[in-house]
């Protein structure tokens, strides 16, 4: 009988369909997926993404490169789809199943949904995940062969399940040997398109929305910005603080992300003014704040006397807000609320940029990094602005579309998370904090 010839697609299938470990040699098929929803929505899935060449081996120690993923699927909602990523070995240690401290798997990263975070894309039912077969809801799949060595690939398959929403998700991963430590961050990712129940793809994704770090121009000049802006409907707000009661020293303080890890945001920022250990004139009131914080989760005021003539407030009763630039004026009238933070100046409001110039001290008066909080009915922006002065930062919340901004602290306080790493900080440990989680 003569010898068969195979194409590298029909390999890769062989390759997908035995969950075998060899060496990069490999190529990718299209996953599989399952039968459409209706008639009238057809799935797909995209193209292949082929390994990149050249890759290093022999590393000491746990290492990992991307060696290549299935392309990303377009479904009907609640379908479900196989994916398949591949990693080369590029450390000098294999990869042992079963045996913790040297099992590899993939988890849940940042940005969407967030280090070790739920995502509505796939998990084992827990957490409000899916049941899609994973090991577990933040560990999207473990190595199918007992033994990956060095200069080997293993090939990682995971099912993926269609929101009943039309829209477009993201589903990014990072390997990791469990119990030991995350492997090389590689930025891999799903996009997953889930079509109308029509088969009519959605509205393209809105533009602009999560981190970004730009130029912003105004007429006291261009300041760079540390952006997070997100819409109000689609976010959580909680403000925090990490004591339970007023507090006038030694007051208790946290890293901004154990407050996002605590609650489950995917984002945050510091919050008010504080008086810090490495201040001088703080002794005898570290940690403590001037400013009243509404506890989200507590659901009451911290520093309730701070709601006066002098501090400005922005206030938060689910995705509506109001503001107000003597807070004292809230005092009066107590209307409901979820989240709600003070500090001093208020920077801007009704889009007009507020003049406090003369009640500002001296530090305000400098340039420096200023954080801010600002909203505008559809968004929230949470902002760190650098080489500013307090008044710089309110043209700049004015710029980037702020209806209303409240100046928050920064210089070396200053700290920004979002999907599991600091774009600005950690900063300081903070006595309160403003977060992101989704509904």
């Amino acid at each position: 009988m003569g010898s068969r010839i195979f194409s590298p697609l029909v390999v890769a299938a062989i390759v997908f369909s035995s969950l075998a470990v060899w060496p990069a040699t490999r190529a990718f098929a299209a996953p599989t997926s399952s039968a459409p929803a209706a008639a009238t929505c057809v799935s797909s899935v995209g193209p292949g993404i082929p390994h990149p060449a050249g890759l290093p081996a022999g590393v000491s120690g746990f290492h990992a490169q991307w060696y290549g993923q299935s392309g990303y699927p377009t479904l009907c909602p609640g379908e479900r789809s196989t994916a398949t990523v591949a990693y080369y070995n590029s450390g000098s240690l294999g990869w042992v199943r079963g045996r913790m401290g040297e099992v590899a798997y993939l988890g849940t990263w940042g940005p969407e949904p967030g280090q070790d975070r739920v995502t509505p894309l796939g998990g084992d039912g827990a957490a409000g995940s899916p049941a899609t077969g994973w090991p577990r809801y933040n560990r999207i799949a473990m190595q199918p062969a007992d033994y990956v060595g060095p200069g080997m690939v293993s090939w990682f398959q995971f099912t993926i399940q269609a929101p009943a929403t039309a829209g477009y998700y993201r589903l990014y991963l990072r390997p990791l040997i469990e119990g030991a430590t995350w492997l090389e961050d590689f930025g891999v990712f799903w996009l997953v398109t889930v079509l109308n129940p029509d088969g009519t793809r959605p509205a393209p994704p809105e533009t602009g929305l999560g981190y970004n770090y730009q130029s912003v121009s105004t007429v006291r000049g261009t300041f760079n910005v540390h952006l997070i802006k997100e819409r109000l409907s689609a976010v959580t707000v909680k403000t925090l603080t990490a004591n339970a009661t007023d507090c006038s020293n030694s007051c208790p303080a946290k890293p901004l992300d154990q407050y996002a890890s605590e609650n489950g945001a995917y984002a945050g920022m510091n919050g008010t003014y504080l008086c810090p250990p490495d201040y001088a004139q703080c002794a005898g009131k570290v940690n403590s704040y001037d400013y009243a914080v509404y506890n989200s989760n507590l659901r009451r005021w911290i520093n309730y006397s701070a709601l006066n003539a002098q501090n400005g407030g922005l206030f938060f009763d689910g995705a509506g807000t109001s503001v107000y630039r003597r807070t004292y004026v809230y005092y009066q009238n107590q209307t409901p609320i979820t989240a709600a933070i003070t500090n001093f100046p208020l920077l801007v409001q009704n889009g007009s940029v507020i003049d406090s110039t003369s009640e500002q001290n001296g530090s305000q008066l400098l340039k420096g990094t200023k954080g801010a909080i600002g909203v505008d009915g559809t968004y929230i922006y949470l902002a760190i602005v650098t080489n500013a002065t307090v008044t710089d930062s309110a043209y700049v919340m004015q710029a980037l579309g702020a209806r209303d901004a409240l100046n928050l602290d920064g210089g070396g306080t200053a700290a920004m998370w979002i999907g599991g790493s600091y774009k600005v900080g950690p900063g300081r440990l903070l006595p309160n904090a403003i977060v992101l989680t989704k509904p």
